[in-house]
């Protein structure tokens, strides 16, 4: 699901980059279909592609569960991976023993992103009604600057949007959908996917009526 994933065709952070920016990891976005700046996982997806998708063709979620989950297992024990590092054997064998990762955590601060795009700065064109959109949400700018561009730039330690027009500080917004307080991780992970699911669907019916 492109909102789900890093992307999502928007400059903000998406659920899943923000899902990763919560955890304490750091994300770097590459270009699609860019194989120098993604090489390991553009070959996989490759693999992938050719050996099991585009063989068996399946048609639905449970389909594809199905038929990568034997293909994973073909992959990491018994295909000869021709990597540098595994020297034409399995991954599994060349590395038998993988680094323990660390445990989920219990709750996490569900607001921890803001913190890492704070200074960052999304140029919008204020719609007619004064309103501006960012993250799928609107925003009250002004009524007298309607069709002119401002900067919406991320203060984090005061939660808020400073938005800017041609270098003047114009107001302060709130940035709306944060928590504020602890979360238990499964709660956070079903919050981002239902977050994914609307971007989605909203998406998906504004390149409808575009259309």
């Amino acid at each position: 699901m492109p909102a789900w994933s890093a992307a999502s065709g928007h400059d903000f952070p998406s659920p899943f980059v923000r899902f990763w920016q919560v955890l304490g990891v750091q994300v770097f976005i590459c270009p699609p279909r860019r194989l120098d700046r993604n090489a390991f996982v553009e070959r996989f997806q490759g693999t992938l592609s050719r050996e099991c998708l585009e063989v068996y063709c399946p048609q639905t979620l449970e389909a594809v569960r199905a038929v990568t989950a034997p293909f994973q297992r073909h992959y990491n024990t018994e295909r000869p991976n021709q990597a540098r590092t595994c020297g034409n054997r399995p991954p599994a064998v060349a590395f038998p023993v993988l680094p323990r990762l660390p445990a989920l955590p219990e709750t996490v601060d569900p607001d921890r992103w803001l913190h890492v795009i704070h200074g960052r700065r999304y140029a919008r064109t204020v719609k007619p009604n004064g309103n501006v959109e960012i993250d799928g949400r609107s925003y009250y700018v002004a009524q007298h600057l309607a069709r002119q561009a401002v900067v919406l730039e991320v203060d984090a330690p005061t939660r808020t949007f400073q938005v800017w027009q041609r270098a003047q500080a114009v107001k302060r917004l709130p940035i709306k959908g944060l928590i504020q307080q602890p979360m238990a991780f499964e709660a956070f992970v079903h919050r981002l996917e239902q977050e994914a699911c609307t971007l989605w669907r909203t998406s998906t019916r504004r390149r409808r009526l575009a259309g």
